[in-house]
């Protein structure tokens, strides 16, 4: 069955690598149930693989979605496409993510209200692998299997009252 899908910029990172600024293809609403409707769903469906056109020459790309560290939507790309949290306005925890390949990131975790558990452990402790984290370039989608080590903070990282900035492409 073929399913109509709609391609929304993106920019991955992969440890060693550049990030690489692309496309994903999401299914248009309504999706069927095995089909991703947003980035969030993409990244945490039971595909291995995740094919990315590679926005400078158009090459297909099909990328082991374990092994990417973060990715982030394109600022362009519709807020519904991105990711929805079922209990409205998500609770901010601010940290500091050690990544596996020796990057650190300040951020804020965006944890769903709904979600059981209201501590960030809680959080992290879900059955899925990618969460967003608000960060001075945008909003992340972050790969736990990356993240050596999440050090909670006391205080949000000052950039946090600022406008994001984000990654400009067009479908």
């Amino acid at each position: 069955m073929y399913v109509e899908k709609r391609q929304i910029a993106v920019r991955v990172s992969q440890s060693g690598h550049d990030p690489t600024d692309g496309f994903f293809c999401l299914a248009l609403a309504p999706a069927p149930p095995e089909e991703a409707g947003t980035l969030l769903e993409l990244l945490n469906s039971p595909q291995r693989v995740i094919p990315l056109i590679r926005a400078e020459d158009g090459a297909v790309i099909l990328l082991t979605r374990l092994n990417v560290d973060w990715v982030m939507a394109g600022e362009r790309v519709e807020a519904s496409l991105i990711y929805s949290m079922r209990g409205g306005t998500p609770r901010e925890e601010p940290v500091v993510l050690h990544f596996m390949n020796g990057t650190t990131m300040d951020g804020l975790i965006l944890m769903d209200a709904a979600a059981t558990g209201s501590r960030a452990s809680d959080f992290l402790n879900d059955s899925v692998d990618f969460y967003p984290v608000r960060t001075r370039l945008g909003t992340l989608f972050v790969n736990k299997s990356r993240v050596r080590e999440t050090r909670l903070s006391t205080i949000s990282p000052r950039w946090a009252t600022q406008k994001e900035s984000s990654v400009t492409l067009e479908p």
